[in-house]
C-alpha cells in the first residue's frame, strides 16, 4: 500500500529540541519508503554520510533530543525501529499498535508517542523497550503529531475526523478537539508555541490554531495537496510544500501573506528548516532531498537518495560526533 505523506510532524520538536545555533553541521535523516532505507545527510556538504537498511514500507520518523537514536514507523508490519545513529544500524524493532504512522518523542527521550492510523488511537511506549504505558482515542486515521513539551500536550491531526485532537499527555486523555480543512496531516508548532499550523489535504489550505484558545483563528489556501509544513527557528516564516503543485509556498507568520510560491520539485513532501536561511525538502517522485534557499524560495542543492523519500528530521549536533560519522558504517 502507498501510506500517504507524512511530513513536518517531528520537525517542530526536533526544532525545539535542538536549536540551528547548537548545531556545528546539520545532519538530516530521511526515509524513503520504497527503498526501504534511512539515509543520513552532511546539509552543509549536501553529501550523503550513511545509508541505513530498514524493515519494509517504513513512513514516519522521529529522533531522540540527544540525537543518538532514530525512530521510524512501519504501518504494514506494526512495528517502530529504534536506530542506532553511532553505529549506523537498526538495534531493534518492537511492536505498537496496529499501523503506527505518525511518531514523536517526549522531552526527555524516555517515551514515544504513535498515532495508530487504523485502531483511531494514540499510543505512549518506553522508548528502550517498546512497552505500551497508555493509550487514548482520537480521531479517523490519525497521521502527523507534535509535542508542545512546555504545555503538556500532544497535538494529532486525525485525518478522516477534519479535526485536531489534543492530548494531556501526563494523564493520556483527549482534553480537545478542534476543526480544521479537509484532511489534516502534516503539523508544525511555531518555536514559542503559541500557534499550531496544519496542512490541510484535500482542502489546500492551512489552518492557524491558537494554542491557547485551543480554536483556528485563520485558513487561507497555499497550494494543491499540502503535505509538508515548517516554521523557521526565528519564527518568522512558515513554508509549505504542495505535494500536486510541485511548488512551495513562502508565508509570512505575522501576516499569513504568502511572500513566493515557486516550482520546486516533483511531488515535494516533508519539509525542515535548518535556521532562518535555509531548509531542506524531499522531493518523492524524484528520489532526492533538496537543500532550500528560503528567501528566493528555490533548490540551491540537490541530493539523490533511495527511492520515495517522503519524512525527514534534523539530528541535533551530538549526532555528527560519531566516530562512525564519515565511514558510512
Amino acid at each position: 500500500m502507498r501510506w500517504p505523506a507524512l511530513s513536518g510532524l517531528a520537525a517542530g520538536l526536533l526544532i525545539a529540541a535542538a536549536p540551528a545555533a547548537s548545531r556545528a553541521a546539520p545532519l538530516i535523516a530521511v526515509v524513503s519508503q520504497q527503498a526501504g532505507v534511512v539515509t543520513l545527510i552532511d546539509a552543509d556538504e549536501a553529501r550523503v554520510t550513511a545509508e541505513i537498511a530498514v524493515p519494509r514500507v517504513p513512513a514516519g520518523i522521529a529522533a531522540a533530543p540527544d540525537g543518538r537514536m532514530l525512530y521510524v514507523t512501519h504501518p504494514d508490519l506494526g512495528l517502530v525501529s529504534r536506530i542506532d545513529v553511532d553505529h549506523r544500524r537498526v538495534e531493534t524493532s518492537f511492536a505498537v499498535g496496529r499501523e503506527p504512522f505518525g511518531i514523536a518523542t517526549t522531552d526527555d527521550g524516555r517515551a514515544l508517542l504513535v498515532s495508530d492510523w487504523s485502531a483511531d488511537a494514540l499510543i505512549r511506549v518506553e522508548a528502550a523497550t517498546g512497552t505500551e504505558t497508555g493509550r487514548v482515542a482520537i480521531g479517523r486515521s490519525p497521521a502527523g503529531l507534535v509535542v508542545d513539551a512546555a504545555a503538556g500536550r500532544a497535538y494529532v491531526a486525525d485525518r478522516e475526523s477534519n479535526q485536531i485532537s489534543v492530548v494531556d499527555l501526563a494523564s493520556m486523555t483527549r482534553r480537545a478537539t478542534i476543526p480544521t480543512g479537509r484532511a489534516p496531516f502534516a503539523l508544525a508548532l511555531s518555536p514559542s508555541g503559541d500557534r499550531l499550523y496544519v496542512a490541510n489535504v484535500q482542502s489546500g489550505d492551512l489552518s492557524v490554531i491558537s494554542t491557547t484558545r485551543l480554536e483556528e483563528t485563520d485558513r487561507f489556501k497555499v497550494g494543491l495537496m499540502p503535505y509538508g509544513v515548517a516554521v523557521t527557528p526565528d519564527g518568522a516564516s512558515i513554508l509549505v510544500s504542495n505535494q500536486q503543485s510541485g511548488t512551495l509556498a513562502l508565508i509570512a507568520a505575522g501576516s499569513h501573506a504568502i511572500e513566493a510560491r515557486s516550482r520546486i520539485g516533483d511531488y515535494p513532501e516533508g519539509i525542515v528548516a535548518l535556521s532562518p536561511r535555509r531548509a531542506a525538502m524531499v522531493n518523492w517522485a524524484a528520489d532526492e532531498v533538496g537543500i532550500v534557499d528560503i528567501a528566493a524560495a528555490r533548490i540551491v542543492a540537490r541530493i539523490r537518495i533511495g527511492a520515495g523519500p517522503r519524512n525527514l528530521v534534523v539530528l541535533p549536533a551530538a549526532a555528527n560526533e560519531s566516530p562512525d560519522a564519515d565511514s558510512g558504517k
